[in-house]
C-alpha cells in the first residue's frame, strides 16, 4: 500500500465514520436503558427476597417509561403544520433558484405528508 492508496482511503473514511456515529449513540442508549432496567429488576429482586413492601412509585416510573407514546392529536397537528411549511419553502424555494425546472417538485414530499398529518388531525377531532 502505497501513500495514494492511503489518500483515496481517506475520503472514504469521512462518510464511514459519519455513518457509525448515529448508530453508536443508539447502541449506547440502548445499552443504557437496558442497563437501568436491570438494576431496577435487581432491586425488586432483592426488595422481595427480603421481605420488604416494594414501592409503588417504583413500578409506576417503570411502566411509564414502557408505554408507547403514539401519535396524539396534538403531534399530528404541529407535525402537519411543519412539513406543509417545510414543503411550500422548498417549493418556493427551488422554483425561484432555477425557475422552469422539476426541482420544486422535491418540496412536494414533506408539502403531501404534511396535509396527511393535518387530514389525520382533523378525522381524530372530528371523531372525538
Amino acid at each position: 500500500m502505497g501513500p495514494d492508496t492511503l489518500k483515496h482511503l481517506f475520503g472514504l473514511m469521512i462518510p464511514i465514520i459519519a455513518l457509525c456515529i448515529p448508530i453508536v449513540a443508539i447502541v449506547a442508549g440502548i445499552r443504557m436503558k437496558m442497563a437501568r432496567e436491570q438494576l431496577m429488576h435487581e432491586t425488586v429482586r432483592q426488595m422481595a427476597e427480603r421481605g420488604q413492601p416494594i414501592p409503588p412509585e417504583l413500578l409506576n416510573a417503570q411502566l411509564r417509561e414502557a408505554k408507547p407514546g403514539g401519535w396524539t392529536p396534538a403531534a399530528n397537528l404541529r407535525g402537519g403544520a411543519i412539513n406543509t411549511a417545510v414543503g411550500l419553502g422548498l417549493i418556493l424555494m427551488f422554483s425561484v433558484m432555477q425557475p422552469g425546472s422539476w426541482l420544486w417538485s422535491i418540496g412536494c414530499i414533506p408539502l403531501f405528508i404534511g396535509i396527511a398529518l393535518l387530514l389525520l388531525w382533523r378525522m381524530e377531532r372530528d371523531k372525538a
